[in-house]
């Protein structure tokens, strides 16, 4: 919980599709994504590895005109992202994955649910990124291969919080705005999911050294009003999450970029 507070506090609300969605729609796009989170034993790791390898390989082969980015847990999980305009861009890339899916087969003799068969174990999630609850103050929000080093806090809220916590974490904004620091954060809404509300921190950095020493930073100058946001963004929460990872370039194609 310490470790929330320094940080920052955090994240972003699931209001059921209607005002946060409405809004979102006004920033750049895409503000969707679906993510597939794929849980890898330790002993199938290298055979999932080169499965990845090849389908990535073939992808840029064929020229899919689909982002992806790529990030690996400390869990052995891996999330693959896709990024979408809107939510109705579902429908479109299960129709593109399909049509790749079907010309490595009959072009490759490559049978991708054949390769990776018991491989993984998965789960999907739809997301909505909150540009109102993110801050970027340079205007930096993408990843980048030079900030590998990825965190994200789930944050599951009391049920009926969701506005109470969102005004919240605006507090945090405002407060971020008025001290030269260079902590940034993206947050996300749950639109499909597990355990919902749900919302979502990601923060990035150059090495998990880099951010532990950020956080002792902030939290030596401003532990105290930290602990005060915390007090008011806290109450809406019932359960939370850390976990950490890392982004995967290699395996990322980033034509939103």
């Amino acid at each position: 919980m310490k470790k929330f507070v320094v940080l920052l506090g955090f994240c972003i609300l699931f209001i059921g599709f209607i005002s946060f969605s409405s809004q979102a729609q006004e920033a750049s796009s895409p503000q969707y994504m679906v993510v597939f989170e794929e849980f890898v034993i330790p002993s199938d790791l290298p055979a999932y590895a080169k499965v990845q390898e090849d389908v990535i390989r073939l992808w840029k082969e064929y020229q899919m005109d689909i982002s992806l980015w790529s990030f690996r847990n400390d869990d052995n999980a891996y999330y693959w992202i896709f990024p979408m305009e809107n939510f109705a861009g579902l429908d479109g890339l299960w129709k593109k994955m399909d049509v790749f899916t079907k010309k490595l087969i009959e072009e490759e003799e490559y049978d991708l649910a054949k390769e990776s068969r018991d491989l993984f174990t998965g789960r999907q999630t739809v997301l909505l990124w909150s540009p109102d609850l993110s801050y970027h103050p340079q205007g930096n929000s993408a990843q980048y291969a030079n900030q590998p080093f990825v965190e994200w806090s789930f944050c599951y809220l009391k049920a009926g919080h969701e506005k109470e916590a969102a005004a919240a974490i605006q507090k945090y904004i405002e407060f971020y705005e008025g001290i030269n620091e260079t902590y940034e954060w993206d947050v996300y809404i749950v639109m499909l999911g597990h355990d919902t509300p749900c919302w979502i921190l990601m923060s990035r950095g150059e090495s998990e050294l880099a951010i532990r020493k950020l956080e002792k930073d902030l939290n030596d100058k401003y532990g105290q009003q930290f602990g005060e946001l915390w007090a008011e963004f806290g109450k809406h929460v019932r359960k939370m999450e850390n976990k950490k990872g890392w982004y995967l370039p290699k395996w990322s194609i980033n034509l939103t970029q």
